[in-house]
């Protein structure tokens, strides 16, 4: 692992070559704009292009913000996770349904960890398959670890957690998937935190284990540029918005005091963590307590994970909206209750509308050197993050190449998503199979709605290309370039 110092010097680093490039590409756009034929900037034109670069603008102050917040956050939050005086008793628990694949590699990860007292709760929910039976053995693996297996119906995943933690005898309770892999040190590095009496919860670094298609690759980049980045900024406020399923540690007695997990949204880790928030409990971020999970590597399986998330977090927004009112009270959280809104609507609108007029600027007034720098710094400004989030995570170069990719495509695929499940959430839908085949039709019926408007924009386009006059073509004399800017001296 890189130390401290050297990751610290990569982010300030990545800050300034991310202002450097992004001044440098913006005085490009504006000496290509006074190129540009001022006849072809007519209103319409100035008013998609004010959405464009206005897209551009929002854009770089989020990531501006959440570079400083993320690297303030290495100097002020890192430092405070002190050792413990003891060793608390921890309680892991593993919820697992169907995970008879996994539960041998998950529970041989957990007795290797490097911290001398803990104990692991085994939850079957009701499996169908080996689970148990895989699990079982472990129960007699290491006699210095406490390894109990328990079975129970069918109930959910947050049925499954409130029972392990009714079982559960530590006073820091740790809940992971049934397919997490943690890193040795996750857990010694999750503990050292609540040595602050205010600290809830703390959220775990999660990982993609599986690299190997184009799908998980790019969610390895969105898992470390996106959500690692968000959770380093508000970890330096300590309001930490989601403490993820697959590493999240908890001071016991703040889930007794909010009851535990809550089955009524389809995002209990996110409920649970507003649920948090609203009690006035700090929730930080530790980057070092590091788990692997496995990523969806086709297209239907990463559509239906993300539909269901959107719709459990809106629901669990829509439970909290009296946070969003309280600004007095819980200023911090208010805010970042707020963010979280214009997360799931406002930004996914805004990029997709800016994508939009991207293309249709293009085929309708022809501005290419423009959209060539509108697109030059929407690219700047992903590769400059995705480095910062490399150099800090540690992790490997090569997710850098993967950032246009990233923004012009795979963000736009599952912000249309996102949109989609959110309109259906807001229209009251029901959450079962038949409204998810719902949710993909609509999602072809905008993708093929696009696709007759690019169509129909282009067919335009060539026509007034051809019906334009040869005379109103483009030349570079001296002549030509004083009545374009000055007016011609004979009037």
């Amino acid at each position: 692992m890189v130390n401290r110092r050297a990751r610290t010097a990569c982010s300030i680093a990545a800050l300034g070559i991310m202002a450097g490039a992004a001044i440098a590409v913006h005085a490009l756009a504006i000496a290509t704009a006074r190129s540009e034929d001022p006849a072809l900037l007519g209103p319409g034109s100035k008013a998609l292009l004010a959405v464009l670069f206005g897209f551009l603008l929002v854009l770089a102050c989020r990531h501006l913000a959440m570079l400083v917040l993320a690297t303030s956050e290495q100097w002020t939050n890192a430092r405070a996770a002190a050792e413990l005086p003891s060793e608390p008793l921890v309680s892991v628990i593993v919820p697992a349904f169907n995970e008879g694949a996994m539960i041998r590699a998950v529970l041989e990860s957990l007795l290797a960890l490097d911290y001398p007292n803990f104990e692991v709760l085994v939850i079957d929910d009701g499996s169908s398959d080996e689970t148990f039976v895989r699990a079982l053995p472990f129960q007699r693996r290491r006699p210095q670890i406490e390894c109990r297996v328990l079975a129970k119906p069918n109930g959910g995943k947050f049925d499954a957690l409130n029972h392990g933690i009714a079982h559960a005898r530590g006073e820091i309770v740790v809940c992971i998937d049934g397919d997490s892999i943690l890193h040795r040190d996750a857990l010694k590095h999750c503990v050292a935190h609540f040595a602050d009496p205010r600290i809830g919860a703390v959220a775990g670094n999660v990982r993609v284990a599986n690299r190997g298609t184009a799908w998980s690759a790019l969610q390895a980049l969105e898992y470390i540029a996106g959500y690692g980045l968000n959770k380093r900024a508000q970890s330096f406020a300590r309001v930490v918005t989601i403490v993820p399923g697959p590493l999240g540690a908890f001071r016991k007695t703040a889930l007794s005091a909010v009851n535990g997990y809550e089955g009524d949204t389809f995002a209990e880790d996110f409920d649970l963590t507003v649920k948090l928030l609203a009690a006035g409990w700090h929730i930080v971020y530790e980057p070092r307590a590091i788990v692997f999970t496995e990523a969806p590597e086709r297209t239907l399986e990463l559509l239906k994970q993300r539909y269901r998330w959107t719709r459990g977090s809106l629901q669990a927004l829509r439970k909290r909206r009296r946070g969003f009112f309280t600004p007095r009270r819980a200023p911090l959280r208010c805010i970042a209750l707020w963010y979280l809104a214009a997360e799931y609507l406002a930004l996914p609108a805004l990029h997709i509308a800016a994508q939009l007029i991207f293309v249709l600027s293009e085929l309708f007034f022809q501005l290419p050197a423009l959209m060539l720098c509108w697109w030059l710094q929407l690219i700047v400004l992903e590769c400059a993050v995705a480095a910062f989030c490399v150099a800090v995570e540690d992790e490997s170069p090569w997710l850098i190449g993967l950032a246009p990719v990233f923004r012009v495509f795979y963000m736009v695929v599952l912000d249309v998503a996102r949109l989609l499940a959110a309109l259906e959430e807001f229209a009251a839908v029901g959450m079962n199979m038949e409204a998810f085949f719902i949710f993909l039709s609509h999602l072809v019926l905008f993708l093929s709605l696009s696709t007759v408007v690019f169509a129909f924009g282009a067919y335009a386009a060539l026509a007034l290309r051809r019906r334009r006059p040869h005379a109103r073509r483009r030349e570079t004399t001296p002549v030509t370039l004083i009545r374009r800017y000055v007016g011609d001296p004979h009037d």
